[in-house]
């Protein structure tokens, strides 16, 4: 039979258990501006998750797709969000009950002068459960529950960062690579024109319509040409494995795939930023700063709890006998129950100074989750004026291209007059190289302008939650 005064104690724990002490989380408040500043420049197609898809270049959805799946930093963020859940379930288990099975066999001898002299050596064997159960006082252990639930939610989207950060490396790298080889075909088309000058310049020397030095001065710009070629090679190269390492796999996997030149993909023609509000919801690194900020008020609560008492409940039940034999008889059955109380009395006051330093941490979340949020609008409108400055930089470099090819043509024609020196048509030949590199340069940075502002903008797919295929992975 329960004796009353351990009802009573059951009965109390229970009712303060909804005592909850400490700070509750909210969200974070900010007031955000109604649209980006820069919002109105060149900017009517929406972001979306598959924004890669929108370059239209297959090689580059099957480079995004291989990532996601073989991508090593994916794969670690996917393993911390299963730490991060697995650690949750632990503290969630403190809030059960925990019992346990013993059993034991002992020798004693107790002493004859003593209180419970039984008159010489025995034995004692005991079988039975344990159970044991502390009643959540004042809510400290709902509080390590929601610090560890924070922490899932912080390891889901910084898993959700990575993603997006993955995205933009691997369409900015292949962007980058298409540009090389771009750049390359614009070096070696030149300089096979070059050549063509200069074997013409050497059959006018020959006929002594051209002195040596437009020889030599068309030698020069050969072997300078020629010169920049193996530097631009080994860029590629490096993309390319870049690009491997990125998907997972060895460094040269895919030189046999984007060896070969391709054009460079071209940037939509428009992406609408959206409001402010709707790019901090989006981003992954806002959400998780509130997570943190959410984990660090659960610990100021769990702090604050600790300065109060708490209760246990315990409880046993099994067989104590002499002899083996005896556990099983109805006379060897034992138990007990009770209650315990612990209180904080002195402690020289350590408990308040953790408690001042959580909410120091607090403090320190809630301005980090802050700076995060203004970081995040700032690389928006970065990339939105990047962006609009770029496409009108590629627009006067294409008239310049043109303007430039035609002087070729018309300082050939007008060297050929002897109307000019030769000197121009070399000056005419540079400027051509010149124009078509910086046009190929600004159609790059136009595509990774654009990638820019997807990851500013945080668009991403939802990954697969990895809780529901983590009894699928191998041992």
């Amino acid at each position: 039979m329960i004796r009353p005064w351990i009802a009573a104690a059951v009965l109390a724990a229970l009712g303060l258990a909804a005592c909850r002490v400490g700070p509750r989380h909210e969200e974070p408040r900010l007031d955000f501006p109604a649209q980006f500043a820069e919002s109105g420049t060149n900017v009517p197609v929406p972001a979306d998750e598959l924004w890669w898809r929108r370059f239209g270049d297959p090689t580059l959805d099957a480079l995004v797709e291989r990532a996601i799946a073989g991508n090593v930093d994916l794969a670690i963020a996917r393993e911390r969000v299963l730490e991060a859940r697995a650690l949750r379930d632990a503290v969630a288990g403190g809030k059960l009950p925990s019992v346990d099975a013993r059993a034991g066999v002992s020798r004693v001898g107790p002493s004859e002068d003593g209180a419970f002299s039984r008159g010489g050596d025995y034995s004692l064997y005991e079988a039975g459960l344990v159970a044991r159960w502390e009643v959540d006082l004042f809510g400290r252990i709902d509080a390590q529950v929601e610090a560890a639930e924070a922490g899932v939610g912080s390891a889901i989207e910084t898993r959700q960062a990575a993603l997006v950060v993955l995205l933009a490396e691997v369409a900015r790298e292949y962007v980058a690579l298409r540009g090389t080889q771009r750049e390359l075909a614009i070096l070696r088309a030149n300089l096979a024109t070059q050549r063509d000058t200069l074997d013409l310049t050497r059959v006018r020397e020959t006929a002594g319509l051209s002195p040596e030095l437009d020889v030599a001065r068309s030698e020069a710009q050969v072997e300078t040409t020629a010169a920049a070629i193996p530097a631009f090679e080994a860029n590629a190269r490096a993309s390319i494995h870049r690009l491997g390492v990125l998907t997972g796999e060895m460094p040269g996997a895919l030189l046999s795939v984007l060896a070969v030149e391709a054009p460079i993909p071209l940037a939509p023609a428009g992406i609408e930023a959206g409001l402010p509000l709707d790019v901090v919801r989006r981003r992954p690194d806002v959400r998780r700063s509130e997570r943190e900020l959410a984990r660090a008020t659960a610990l100021t609560a769990q702090a604050t709890a600790d300065l109060y008492p708490r209760i246990t409940l315990s409880a046993s039940l099994g067989q104590e006998a002499q002899t083996a034999s005896g556990l099983f008889d109805a006379s060897s059955n034992a138990w007990s129950i009770g209650a315990g109380l612990l209180a904080p009395l002195f402690d020289g006051g350590t408990l308040r100074a953790n408690l001042r330093a959580q909410e120091a941490r607090r403090a320190q979340a809630a301005l980090a989750w802050k700076g995060v949020v203004l970081d995040a609008l700032r690389e928006v409108e970065d990339a939105l004026a990047n962006l609009g400055r770029e496409r009108e930089r590629e627009a006067r470099l294409a008239a310049a291209v043109a303007a430039s090819q035609r002087a070729l043509v018309l300082a050939r024609d007008l060297n050929q007059q002897g109307l000019v020196d030769f000197f121009d048509v070399l000056d005419a030949q540079r400027a051509v190289l010149s124009a078509e590199t910086q046009l190929v340069q600004s159609q790059s940075a136009v595509s990774t302008g654009t990638v820019a502002l997807y990851k500013a903008l945080g668009g991403a797919p939802a990954l697969e939650d990895p809780v529901q295929t983590a009894s699928a992975r191998s041992p």
